[in-house]
């Protein structure tokens, strides 16, 4: 019994040549015998079926295997192209923006007159809303000193206050303990302005000063620049302007004025090395 069903696999097979020799015979001869083709074909049928399914799908598995492999390496170079472009033209917008702002820096620095001065980066800044005090990337090998006014294209930014090798510290004009000599364009009044000393100061306001009530006109939208006393910064550097006027009170600050910097956004610095024929 089981040594004839170990041999059944081999009866199938004799009979399915037999079967196809018999097709191929009546189908050489004639055709005369319709039947016969139908029988074997119907037998056949499901052979056929398994064997192209099967074929099928092997040829299908290895075609989409590399298909979407390189469909996927394709893709990825492309993603991969798409994304250099992407940071270049992000780095060709820097760059634009930078000289933009440098050209910006050297018109104003020429307006200035006779002045020496090194461009510098920010690198750093002191915790908190405003920004009192910011770190350059220039230092003592750029001939960097304390005392040495910084200014950018939009006015004056601070002084010099702590040098190292290759960076320096710079004190804002909103820090409290920053005094500067100024002037009114408009009327040439001379006063002095100061940083707000409050811990609520979030817009980084400065206060007015010394400004002879009983002879001026101040109003709001005035424009406060640099007077050059003293000898510490260069004349005309815009301050600031007048946002309120407080003359009539009995408080010893006249004004307050906004700052003519964000020092929210500055990235860019000159500071001034020589001016008015100093090197």
């Amino acid at each position: 019994m089981k040594k004839s069903f170990a041999n059944k696999p081999v009866l199938i097979m004799i009979i399915a040549v037999v079967l196809l020799l018999v097709l191929a015979f009546f189908s050489a001869s004639s055709r005369t015998i319709p039947w016969v083709e139908s029988a074997v074909g119907w037998l056949m049928r499901p052979v056929q079926t398994v064997a192209y399914k099967v074929s099928d799908g092997v040829s299908g598995f290895f075609r989409n295997l590399f298909n979407s492999t390189d469909a996927d390496l394709e893709n990825a170079k492309l993603k991969q192209q798409l994304a250099q472009y992407e940071q270049t033209k992000l780095d060709y917008s820097e760059l634009v923006k930078e000289n933009e702002r440098l050209r910006a820096m050297l018109n104003y620095a020429g307006s200035l007159g006779d002045i020496d001065f090194v461009t510098a980066k920010v690198i750093g800044r002191s915790n908190g809303v405003w920004f009192d005090m910011i770190t350059l990337n220039v230092g003592r090998s750029r001939g960097i000193e304390p005392g040495m006014p910084v200014i950018c294209g939009d006015g004056l930014v601070g002084k010099v206050t702590d040098v190292g090798a290759n960076w320096c510290k710079v004190t804002s004009v909103i820090d409290s303990s920053v005094t500067v000599a100024v002037t009114v364009e408009r009327t040439r009044d001379n006063c002095m302005v100061r940083g707000v000393f409050s811990t609520t100061n979030a817009s980084g306001e400065l206060e007015l000063y010394y400004l002879p009530t009983d002879l001026t006109d101040l109003v709001p939208g005035d424009v406060i620049m640099t007077s050059g006393i003293g000898g510490i910064y260069p004349k005309g550097v815009k301050v600031g302007t007048v946002e309120e006027v407080m003359l009539d009170t009995e408080s010893p600050i006249n004004a307050v004025v906004t700052p003519s910097v964000d020092f929210l956004h500055i990235e860019e610095v000159m500071v001034v090395t020589g001016f008015g024929g100093e090197n």
